[in-house]
């Protein structure tokens, strides 16, 4: 009996490390809604009142965008569409986009 318990406590152990460093490898993402595309540069403003800020995001020709699901490029994007950027700094890789009113209403843009 002591032995299984001392397995499951080492088990739930190894899960709990391990999901611990799967989550520090996730790179921050900065999330806000879009104010000006202009060419490969996407302005976003995050946060709200006092805190709210405008970051200009980099693009590439490797940047993968989504809109509402569905692959696009960085000239389909749009004002007002709410993004979430990968990574939160640098040049982005993944631009996921939703159109105002296409449902995942997460509010406000926070950076994190």
């Amino acid at each position: 009996m002591n032995k299984i318990v001392a397995l499951l406590l080492a088990g739930a152990l190894v899960l709990s490390v391990t999901a611990i460093v799967v989550a520090a490898d996730a790179p921050a993402t900065l999330k806000g809604r879009i104010v000006k595309v202009d060419g490969a540069n996407v302005t976003v403003k995050t946060g709200h009142g006092d805190t709210a800020k405008e970051v200009v995001v980099v693009t590439d020709d490797k940047t993968v965008v989504t809109i509402d699901g569905a692959a696009k490029t960085v000239a389909d994007l749009k004002e007002k569409m709410r993004v979430v950027v990968t990574p939160a700094t640098g040049t982005a890789t993944k631009i996921e986009a939703k159109t105002p009113g296409a449902g995942g209403g997460h509010k406000g843009g926070t950076q994190g």
